[in-house]
């Protein structure tokens, strides 16, 4: 997979010898590029931690993690490390050579990183990696189970340890500031408060307006019989098979272990097997963008990276929603996902297959909610999370907290935690104020594809014939040849022309709606 050259990394190229040019700089690249090593081999235990991993080892593999979670910690934040990136900046400062602009916006990122990275002692830092590596395989056990209890102990040490997180990092309002800031930069709980709810109050009447349709499926569908079909989506998508690999886990999950190393999960019900599928299409979203990310000419580089959650999440949703539930790509995969799964045409119509894709009714689990209903099982979860970090819900009340929630937002009845608040894996890893980026993610996501379209007409033709290129390119170009450089607002306002607007969801949702009339 390649990209164009961007315009941060191009010097690289264009100076001959940039290297003996810039000592400094070039030492610390070097350094940045052993620290992202660091990184990738731990997101290689934890995703070996979720696919194959024996159940005996996981305590052990939560001190091989803390460990090395102190180690990569110590690197970035140590003042080695600290050294390095002033004397590049020194350097850079006294320096006319070609892209100083980037270097310069390249030291402010890293030096804002790094900072925020050291104000958290390792001791700390070896802590929370452990405890979070054991509470994943309590929280799997907890939900198997059917037992909170299990879970909420473990939990409570977390969110103690996010605590304190947030009283080393600093906030200048709340706490939950500072963790969003981890996933979508310059966030605000109260700015997301008020996007929410006027968003909250534009899906409420289209959920009404939705039509719901039964299940086109009878019998069981075994895994073997899905993954053929799903090991095809990521190539139908653009993602070469020579750099990714795909499993199941209990949560799906995408994650990039090197430049040509995507892992990409799923979790397979063998009553609906469309629910794998859009797992599928959703992690090779985010690979996706790894893949373009890290096809970006030049070294390792922070610049080399997502500029948020929220614009990783627009990649991922994209796919999954304005192309997977497209008509135009069911008819170009509707035969072979019917070889798939052993079905006639006649026993499953497309278009019962594609009502059924496209259908809307309040159901229990997120991951899998159609795409009207599915913003405000974000929005309960936001407001659970910013309720914790003010101190206004206890641990003891989640369970109801969330059961009401859900019944006030989607008028569902939670039977048990196990499809309630232990549904999530987030928690579980102390990923608080993640859950606002996949609503971040719908906004951007609905904005970029209508923009596209609005330059590619005829890409509806392009899909119906299974061609996804022009797509691909286009985002290429337009987001992920930009990494990190610019914030996610300006990503989206250079792609589209305007500044980030939830009109472009609405209107999506309501034509997918009145599709259905």
């Amino acid at each position: 997979m390649s990209i164009e050259k961007s315009d941060f990394c191009m010097w690289e190229s264009e100076v001959q010898n940039w290297e003996k040019e810039l000592p400094k700089f070039h030492s610390y690249r070097k350094e940045f590029e052993r620290i992202s090593h660091l990184r990738n081999i731990l997101g290689l235990l934890h995703w070996d931690m979720e696919v194959t991993l024996p159940n005996a080892g996981q305590t052990e593999r939560g001190e091989q993690i803390g460990l090395l979670s102190g180690m990569t910690h110590d690197a970035f934040a140590g003042e080695s490390f600290r050294a390095l990136i002033e004397e590049a900046i020194e350097e850079n400062a006294g320096s006319e050579l070609p892209g100083k602009e980037a270097r310069t916006r390249e030291m402010e990122i890293l030096t804002k990183d790094r900072n925020r990275a050291a104000t958290l002692p390792t001791q700390w830092v070896e802590k929370f990696s452990r405890i979070a590596s054991r509470s994943h395989s309590v929280w799997i056990e907890a939900r198997r189970k059917n037992e909170s209890d299990l879970f909420l102990p473990v939990l409570s040490d977390l969110i103690e340890l996010v605590f304190q997180k947030t009283d080393y990092l600093g906030y200048e309002t709340e706490p939950y500031d500072c963790l969003l800031e981890e996933y979508e930069p310059g966030a605000t709980a109260a700015s997301l408060e008020i996007l929410f709810e006027d968003l909250r109050k534009s899906l409420v009447p289209l959920v009404a307006k939705a039509k719901d349709f039964p299940p086109p499926f009878r019998g069981a569908f075994p895994e073997s019989s899905q993954l053929p079909f799903n090991l095809k989506l990521p190539e139908l998508l653009g993602l070469p098979k020579d750099c990714f690999r795909l499993d199941s886990s209990a949560h799906p999950f995408s994650t990039s272990i090197g430049t040509f190393d995507k892992r990409i999960t799923t979790r397979y019900d063998e009553t609906d097997p469309l629910s794998s599928v859009f797992s599928v299409l959703h992690e090779t979203g985010h690979a996706l963008y790894e893949a373009g990310i890290s096809s970006i000419p030049g070294a390792y580089s922070p610049l080399k990276d997502s500029a948020s959650l929220g614009i990783h999440e627009s990649q991922s949703r994209l796919w999954e929603n304005q192309i997977g539930r497209s008509r135009e790509f069911w008819e170009a995969v509707y035969p072979s996902f019917l070889a798939s799964v052993g079905l006639s045409e006649k026993e499953l119509p497309l278009q019962k297959l594609y009502s059924f894709v496209n259908r809307a009714k309040p159901s229990l689990i997120r991951v899998e909610a159609d795409q009207i209903t599915y913003n405000l099982h974000i929005i309960l979860r936001f407001h659970l999370e910013r309720a914790m970090f003010k101190k206004e819900l206890s641990l003891k009340d989640l369970s109801h907290s969330w059961n009401t929630g859900m019944k006030e937002l989607l008028n569902v009845d939670v039977p048990d935690d196990s499809r309630g608040y232990l549904q999530d894996v987030h928690w579980s890893g102390g990923a608080f104020g993640y859950f606002p980026t996949y609503t971040l993610g719908n906004i951007y996501g609905a904005q970029l594809y209508a923009s596209f379209l609005s330059k590619h007409p005829e890409f509806p033709s392009d899909l119906k014939a299974g061609k996804t290129s022009t797509l691909l390119d286009w985002l290429r170009k337009s987001v992920h040849s930009k990494g990190k450089r610019w914030k996610a607002e300006e990503i989206i306002e250079q792609a589209t022309g305007e500044k980030p607007n939830a009109k472009f969801l609405v209107e999506y949702l309501s034509a997918k709606i009145n599709e259905q009339e």
